[in-house]
């Protein structure tokens, strides 16, 4: 027998193994999913319709795995929920779970709205979803700053871009919202504004909290230098909020005039303002993608980053900037902007397909699973069992 078929975990410790981080799988095939859909050349075909469903069907698949996995785990290992909360990176994986389902949501509206599937009750189901999605997001966003304060310890110096990860999920929710309202402006105006200003209320709240966390991250990088091999591709994650921040930006800019504003305030004034932070948001996402090839390069150079789980969460912040990029290039007409989101959506797709591939056999061989929050719970427990055996017989653990 192989020494690989020997180390093989059983199905149980793959469960006890199994974190939040594996939610990115959901994120990033979304995010391509997404992509896909609105591939400029070629937007409409077959082809991309086809391929659209599939790698939506392929989400649901991973969601619906992933999400019981999860809830499997702190069934069976309930002692593992305070470790993990006291965990300063692994409990930040648990915005991933609102922004995936988030994706989701998204591409059932581009099925509706492709292939007429469903009715109202159809649109008001998603939008019931996006209300749940909301809450989640909200929750996690200020319930897990909140534990960062309280149950964590943290420093400069070990700070990564992983903070961002709960804030993130408000500006995803946010996208979703803008995308919704117009699928709701058939139904009912009404709803359709409620949600355009819901939408607007959260994207600022995401994005106020982030751009202060990715200035405190700049800090680091110039005081304490690139991160470690373990971090290093967490660089890319300052593209998440940057794209996805102008991509909501865009879409509910355009659904401002179902919203019956007061006399001072012009819609189209809105939307040029709304442009003009989402061109900014783009002009920052494309400084930092030079620092994170940078930064990332550095490392490769010296050493070799070792697959694992992290390979997903490089996925979705490349995606959604380049969907900022796609959807800058629908605003403004330009030629540019539509080469350059078509050139970043390959990427990322390539991206995806190399990530999945490796993703195959690690999963087969069982080596992708692993808790570092369940792995020092698990050392902790005899260490416990034998202090305890000490003192009732008397002997002492010294």
């Amino acid at each position: 027998m192989s020494t690989s078929q020997l180390n093989r975990k059983t199905l149980k410790a793959c469960i006890r193994h199994f974190t939040w981080s594996w939610h990115t799988i959901v994120m990033g095939t979304g995010a391509v999913a997404s992509l896909v859909s609105r591939f400029h050349f070629g937007e409409g075909s077959e082809a991309v319709k086809v391929l659209t469903l599939l790698l939506f069907f392929l989400n649901l698949c991973f969601f619906s795995i992933i999400t019981t996995a999860t809830v499997a785990r702190y069934y069976l290992f309930p002692e593992l929920w305070d470790a993990m909360l006291e965990h300063p990176t692994q409990s930040l994986f648990m915005g991933a779970f609102p922004m995936g389902a988030s994706t989701l949501i998204n591409l059932s509206l581009t099925i509706h709205q492709t292939y007429s599937y469903g009715g109202p009750g159809f649109v008001y189901a998603l939008w019931a979803f996006w209300w749940l999605d909301c809450a989640i997001s909200l929750f996690i966003a200020i319930g897990m700053i909140f534990v960062m304060i309280t149950r964590q310890q943290h420093s400069l110096g070990q700070m990564s871009a992983l903070w961002l990860l709960p804030v993130v999920t408000l500006i995803v929710a946010s996208s979703t919202g803008g995308l919704m309202a117009p699928a709701l402006s058939t139904l009912d105006p009404a709803f359709s504004a409620l949600t355009t200003t819901v939408s607007f209320n959260i994207l600022l709240m995401g994005l106020s909290l982030a751009l202060m966390i990715i200035t405190v991250y700049l800090m680091r990088l110039v005081v304490h230098g690139p991160l470690d091999t373990g971090l290093i591709l967490s660089s890319f994650i300052i593209l998440g909020p940057l794209g996805q921040g102008g991509f909501s930006m865009l879409v509910n800019a355009q659904n401002i005039g179902h919203i019956m504003l007061p006399a001072p305030f012009n819609p189209a004034a809105i939307q040029t303002i709304c442009l003009c932070a989402a061109w900014t948001l783009f002009s920052m996402g494309l400084i930092w993608l030079c620092i994170a090839l940078c930064s990332v390069g550095s490392v490769l150079l010296r050493q070799r980053v070792p697959f694992s789980i992290s390979y997903w969460g490089t996925i979705f912040p490349n995606a959604v900037f380049a969907l900022l990029t796609v959807q800058l290039g629908e605003e403004l007409k330009s030629p540019v902007l539509n080469y350059l989101g078509a050139i970043f959506s390959v990427l990322v797709f390539l991206l995806w397909i190399f990530v999945f591939a490796k993703t195959i056999p690690a999963v087969w061989n069982t080596s992708l699973f692993f808790s570092p929050c369940a792995s020092t719970l698990s050392e902790r427990t005899p260490l416990a069992v034998e202090h305890r055996s000490g003192v009732t017989t008397g002997y002492s653990s010294t």
